[in-house]
């Protein structure tokens, strides 16, 4: 779709991975129920969401916190004031080790800041197309 407030619109799971340093994904274009995974922002001043988006998220989890503070979509949210930095951020090893119990109702909206585990990001970007390609 040309428009994005459309393709997000349809869709329950929205992978970006861009070199944007504006946002391109915006907080009222999101529902419940969708996941976000923003792979782009690998580099400072680079950020593919709208701050707000974070706000809206009922999860929100970072592949390294440390580095998420210092150049991802948290970095951003931060400044903005649309988070509070409160410490309990979960880290995808959380998730997956289940130390976090991730995503805890159908409708909630979680997010997933990756910024530069680079054999991690490839995996999930071959893991989208491959769904989008069975479509």
């Amino acid at each position: 779709m040309a428009d994005p407030a459309e393709a997000a619109a349809f869709a329950d799971i929205i992978v970006t991975t861009t070199p944007a340093s504006e946002p391109i994904l915006m907080a009222d274009w999101l529902r419940p129920g969708q996941h976000v995974t923003a792979m782009g922002s690998d580099q400072a001043g680079k950020g593919e969401l709208d701050p707000a988006c974070l706000g809206r998220a009922g999860l929100y989890v970072a592949d390294r916190v440390a580095q998420t503070r210092k150049m991802g979509e948290l970095r951003a949210a931060l400044e903005a004031g649309t988070i509070a930095d409160d410490g309990s951020i979960p880290e995808l090893g959380d998730v997956i080790t289940g130390r976090h119990p991730g995503r805890r109702a159908p409708d909630e909206i979680t997010i997933a800041d990756l910024t530069g585990t680079g054999v991690q990001d490839t995996a999930i970007a071959t893991r989208a197309l491959a769904a989008f390609d069975q479509d």
